[in-house]
């Protein structure tokens, strides 16, 4: 684990590295720029050594994109906008590789659309939320490779659950399929994983109540997998991730990068062989749901372990996993925090062969318990947070850690998504901007971070491709790569944290950015 020095001095390279084409970083640090047979290798390590990044913007008030897909020569896009008056909408855009576009799908008023997946035909499913909906409010949708739909139904109420999974605390059939709230940038609570031409969802939704009582506002979280058959989805079996539990991030705490979103959202992703894996962030109320119902975790070590935090913490959040079988059968919860991590948050996670890599980012302590502040301005006496960004790989089985790299490019950096390639773990997120230590407000825009972590461990290349913020954010919120390039999908001129003081919704506007590297 790399030893960080001083951000007081340190901060002040970023510019000169933000630009650089070819510095590899290890563990420790930034060395060299790279030379011989892995500069010249094939695929995405030449790119991220010899390829010219380029980037495209929308600007505001425009689309700008939450996740990305390459599949059989096609780019699959969630787009996201808002308007001057605050109303936001969805869509999900295709186009051929050069660009053109080929067709799209649109959310109608009120719908929010949370994820979608492709499947090895080149059909996609649409995860979405009917908002204004009373009763349970998740759809799926089914489209043809050409944008037609297939099918549009509601995801099932589940019949499969087995009576120990409800612990005693939840009423069959355990969840109201229905979330809290969404947003313009809200992940949303269902998330969607193609197993072939079948599906894998994993939600967490509001705990269903008797017939005539008031909605609770306690959360459960499931998994469950449906068969692709006759044109329709089939529930095939349903299991109770975390039994009832309460987690709400504290109400001061800002969601410029989905902070927030961070604290609630499901993450999901199906292994080569079939396990399927659901991520989220652990605290107390989480781990007390899950020992009473699965006896896993001690209500001592709940209340009181290092790997737990509060409910509401939006700062310090531990992550778990939990596997389960091709066929459901629960195989366990691992939990993972960084040594000396005072501050430590997930945004994404890949699994690939009995490993689970994750991607955010982390502060760390120096061994006598201090925090390398750094200052936002030379001989300025303020105190920003050195906050790197955080790639981790941890073994599926233990939960061990194999490999973990903090990167830092000068001022705070964090990912936000990643993917898993023959080349490597594939992250993006944003860098160069300020937060203070005493709060979540932030003060110098940030700029889009892509970074290359080679598949031993050993090498993370990063870039920074322009352009950089300063009032305003523009950031990267989703990547995915194919043979020798990537795309990546974000948001340009985005908000700051007190952009929309005093009803300026005008300024909660954003725009699109599209970064490729080749």
């Amino acid at each position: 684990m790399r030893v960080m020095d001083p951000r007081r001095t340190r901060y002040l390279l970023g510019a000169l590295l933000s630009w650089g084409a070819s510095a590899c970083h290890g563990t420790d640090g930034p060395t060299a720029p790279c030379e011989g047979a892995d500069c010249a290798a094939p695929g995405l390590i030449r790119a991220f050594e010899k390829g010219a990044p380029s980037s495209r913007v929308r600007p505001r008030a425009d689309f700008g994109g939450l996740k990305v897909r390459r599949a059989a020569g096609r780019t699959f896009v969630l787009e996201t906008t808002q308007d001057a008056e605050g109303r936001d909408t969805r869509r999900l855009t295709v186009s051929a590789r050069d660009g053109t576009p080929l067709w799209r799908f649109d959310a109608v008023a009120r719908d929010h659309l949370s994820d979608f997946t492709v499947h090895p035909s080149g059909e996609v499913t649409v995860g979405l939320e009917r908002t204004i909906a009373p009763g349970p409010t998740y759809d799926l949708v089914r489209l043809s490779s050409e944008g037609k739909v297939l099918s549009w139904e509601r995801l099932p109420i589940p019949r499969t659950v087995p009576e120990a999974d409800l612990g005693g605390t939840l009423l069959p059939p355990a969840f109201h399929m229905k979330s809290a709230y969404v947003h313009a940038l809200t992940d949303g609570w269902l998330r969607t994983e193609a197993r072939g031409e079948d599906l894998a969802v994993a939600f967490l939704s509001l705990v269903a109540v008797p017939p005539g009582e008031p909605a609770s506002w306690e959360q459960a979280s499931g998994v469950m997998t449906l068969q692709w058959k006759d044109g329709r989805y089939t529930e095939q079996w349903t299991r109770v991730v975390d039994g009832s539990h309460f987690t709400q991030p504290a109400a001061w705490a800002y969601d410029e990068f989905r902070w927030r979103e961070a604290a609630l959202r499901p993450l999901l992703a199906v292994d080569a062989d079939g396990r399927l894996v659901v991520g989220r962030t652990w605290n107390s109320s989480r781990c007390l749901a899950s020992s009473r119902t699965f006896n896993d975790f001690t209500s001592v070590h709940c209340r009181s372990g290092d790997d737990v935090t509060t409910p509401s913490d939006t700062e310090r959040q531990p992550f778990a996993m939990t596997a389960f079988t091709p066929v459901g059968t629960r195989i366990g919860t691992h939990v993972f925090v960084p040594t000396r991590a005072a501050e430590f948050v997930v945004f994404d996670m890949a699994v690939r062969d009995g490993e689970v890599a994750l991607a955010g980012t982390v502060v760390t302590e120096g061994t006598d318990g201090t925090i390398a502040w750094y200052p936002s301005a030379p001989g300025v006496e303020d105190r920003m947070t050195p906050y790197d960004g955080y790639l981790g790989v941890l073994s599926l089985d233990s939960g061990a850690l194999r490999f973990e790299h903090r990167v830092d490019t000068g001022r705070a950096d964090h990912f936000s998504a990643l993917r898993w390639t023959d080349a490597g773990l594939v992250a993006v997120g944003a860098s160069g901007w300020d937060r203070w230590d005493g709060g979540m407000s932030i003060s110098r825009g940030a700029g889009p971070l892509l970074a290359l972590a080679s598949t031993d461990g050993q090498t993370v290349r990063t870039r920074r491709p322009g352009p950089e913020g300063q009032g305003r954010h523009f950031h990267l919120l989703g990547v995915d790569a194919d043979g020798d390039s990537l795309v990546a999908v974000g948001l340009e001129e985005a908000p700051m944290t007190h952009s929309g003081d005093n009803g300026h919704l005008e300024a909660m506007t954003f725009g699109g950015l599209t970064v490729e590297l080749r």
